[in-house]
């Protein structure tokens, strides 16, 4: 189930994203993060994924998480514990 979800979720990211990273949790990170956009500050402030993390995959993860804070215009927030991660996305304030 868990699998089947972001494929049916993939229409919320655009169509122009740049993919395939290589990294297991791509779509996962992109949908949590077209979701957390999508919706209204009363019904999602944040939301937060967590996976597996290989030790060659750091720096991939890195570019990924900085490309998702600018196409869908949220923080990211990376947390590194032994083998794994947790990313919490939230909305950026934009104060004037």
């Amino acid at each position: 189930m868990a699998d089947v979800l972001p494929h049916r979720l993939e229409p919320l990211s655009p169509e122009h994203a740049t993919r395939h990273t290589g990294l297991a949790c791509e779509s996962q990170l992109r949908v949590a993060a077209a979701t957390l956009r999508r919706t209204s500050e009363n019904e999602v402030s944040a939301t937060t994924v967590v996976g597996v993390l290989g030790a060659d995959d750091m720096s991939a993860l890195q570019r990924l998480l900085a490309a998702i804070q600018q196409e869908f215009d949220v923080d990211a927030r990376l947390r590194l514990y032994v083998g794994s991660f947790s990313v919490r996305f939230s909305r950026r304030s934009h104060t004037a």
